[in-house]
Formats: structure tokens, C-alpha cells, sequence
């Protein structure tokens, strides 16, 4: 969420690597028997699950609040792995959002699918779709601002 946190690494006995964020750091129990060469391989994969179930969790939490003060409701969400894309929005009212947004502060990735959110009304980025963006989200031009500035390494991070 637009922080940098520590990773704490930790050993145990169980079979899987276990990922538990406690508000400040990141505490991962690493199975004793992970051979050295695969650890930083399943470190990395056990994370990026982490914020993808996340970043669903937090996505649900933003639609749940703003899909119904305009009905705008999306047949599906999926969190997916974009190499230059943050969101879209589909003919069907099928919503793509980029799970690496949770790397980026809570309300640019708020703003993001309120825009996809947006779409489901206003197909285009007219400014009939802009006005509507900026109803539910009136500092939207800090946040999509925050994103050209910082987008491009957070989506190189990958």
C-alpha cells in the first residue's frame, strides 16, 4: 500500500512457506526443508500470492462501497498479472485489475477501479466519464499523477 515493509524470515517445520503481515512487517515461515537455491524463488512466489489475495480483498472492499451509489456493478473481477496496464473494463462489464496496484498507496488504487467502475457507465474517457470519475473520487488527478510518476517501476518490479 505504498510502503516499503521488512521481511522477517523465519524457519519451521510445516511443508509450505507461510506469508503474515502484522501491520508493520512481514513474517515468513520457511519450511527447513526448502533446498538453499529454490528459497528465494518460492519466497518470491509465496509473496506475490500474498498480494494478489490482497489485493482481491481490498478491490472487493472499494466495489462494495462505490458500486452502488451509481449502479455500477461489474459481472466479474479479476486480478491479473499486467505488464502495462493498471485496469480495464470489458463490453460485458467485466473488470481486469492489475494485482501489482497494491504496491501503490490505498487510494490509487482506490481511484483505479473507481475509473474501471466508471467504464461500466461512460465507455470512452469523455468528459462525461471524467465528471463521473471525479463525483466519487474528487482528488483523482493526484492519484493518476502519483501513478505516471511511479507506475512504470512498479510495473518493471515484476
Amino acid at each position: 500500500m505504498g510502503e516499503q515493509r521488512q521481511i522477517h524470515l523465519h524457519s519451521t517445520s510445516s511443508k509450505r512457506i507461510k506469508v503474515i503481515f502484522d501491520k508493520q512487517d512481514f513474517m515468513l515461515y520457511i519450511p527447513v526443508s526448502i533446498v538453499d537455491e529454490d528459497k528465494h524463488t518460492l519466497i518470491r512466489l509465496a509473496l506475490i500470492d500474498w498480494m494478489k489475495n490482497k489485493a482481491a480483498e481490498q478491490v472487493k472492499k472499494t466495489v462494495d462501497n462505490y458500486a452502488p451509489k451509481n449502479n455500477l456493478y461489474p459481472r466479474f473481477i479479476r486480478i491479473k498479472t499486467q505488464k502495462s496496464r493498471w485496469g480495464s473494463c470489458g463490453i460485458h462489464n467485466d473488470i481486469n485489475l492489475n494485482w501489482l496496484l497494491i504496491l501503490a498507496p490505498e487510494k490509487v488504487m482506490e481511484y483505479v477501479v473507481i475509473h474501471e467502475l466508471c467504464h461500466i457507465k461512460e465507455r470512452n474517457h469523455s468528459v462525461d466519464f471524467w465528471n463521473l470519475v471525479e463525483k466519487y473520487c474528487p482528488d483523482y488527478k493526484q492519484h493518476r499523477l502519483w501513478l505516471k510518476q511511479n507506475g512504470r517501476s512498479i510495473m518493471q518490479g515484476l
